[in-house]
């Protein structure tokens, strides 16, 4: 049975902000999402599922949205020949350990996204654009719970991934609970996983609390110059990575003016940006 509560604490997000919430709720089973999205529409609230926390900005102290945190039970599912079913709930890197310890091909260029596996899939999340890897690569079906409709499956060609994007982005009625991968044998010549820890301490900054890239589509002279703004702001643009913010105060406030700025800046200018990340009421 759904159990609605209140939050309080600074573990929703990578950021690591102090926030509380009205409504918050512990999804223990596609049950929970059925009735957790039904008591959002009773209640008119807007529903935000939330993962690992890898990809998202509370933008107030106070949420307002009903947040419904995934704490479904963590499975790794062997189904014969080269196919896994494999929980929402279920870490990126318990993921990818679990495939390397079995020799087998996965996406471990995630190895440094502290993600669950139902997020990486619902922003398709990869390599970047360049190298054009993503995990929907490995994909064969996800399943997942639609509102008070109930629980479906879809297979990959219904499932509209493209870079950064799945028939699951922005969207606030859907709840991955799970998704069939294929992941083949291979051999390795060195551990993935540890070359791409390596190359994030050398790529990405992890000297602050973040929540990896900030955007898929900026102008640079405007993130920069936003950077030189907020270099004495405990929250801000990294000196080390440019698309990269970080955070070190307890209240949002610091952060919710950089990324302000840096939105009425590209307005301003009439330049493009799309945030990566999700900026939740």
């Amino acid at each position: 049975m759904l159990n609605v509560g209140k939050y309080r604490g600074r573990n929703l997000s990578g950021f690591r902000t102090f926030n509380t919430a009205k409504y918050f709720a512990e999804i223990t089973s596609p049950q929970d999402a059925v009735e957790a999205f039904g008591f959002a529409c009773e209640k008119k609230l807007q529903a935000f599922v939330l993962g690992g926390g890898s990809n998202v900005f509370f933008k107030n102290t106070r949420i307002k949205s009903f947040i419904l945190r995934n704490k479904l039970p963590k499975e790794i599912k062997y189904l014969g020949g080269d196919r896994f079913e494999i929980s929402s709930s279920v870490s990126m890197i318990e993921l990818l350990k679990y495939m390397y310890a079995q020799s087998r091909e996965c996406c471990y260029y995630l190895a440094s996204a502290p993600c669950q596996v139902g997020g990486a899939i619902a922003m398709n999340a990869g390599s970047g654009i360049a190298e054009n890897r993503t995990i929907s690569d490995y994909i064969e079906s996800v399943s997942f719970v639609e509102g008070v409709r109930g629980i479906f499956s879809k297979r990959k060609p219904e499932l509209g991934f493209s870079y950064r994007k799945s028939f699951f982005s922005d969207r606030n009625d859907v709840f991955i609970t799970s998704a069939v991968f294929k992941f083949p044998k291979t051999e390795f010549a060195e551990n993935p996983i540890s070359a791409r820890l390596e190359w994030a301490k050398k790529n990405q900054d992890l000297t602050a609390p973040n929540c990896g890239s900030l955007c898929n589509l900026y102008d640079a002279r405007i993130m920069s110059f936003t950077r030189s703004m907020f270099r004495c702001m405990p929250a801000g643009i990294s000196k080390k990575k440019l698309n990269w913010a970080y955070n070190n105060a307890k209240n949002p406030i610091a952060l919710r003016m950089c990324l302000a700025t840096l939105t009425m800046l590209h307005r301003i200018f009439g330049k493009k940006i799309k945030y990566e990340i999700k900026i939740i009421e």
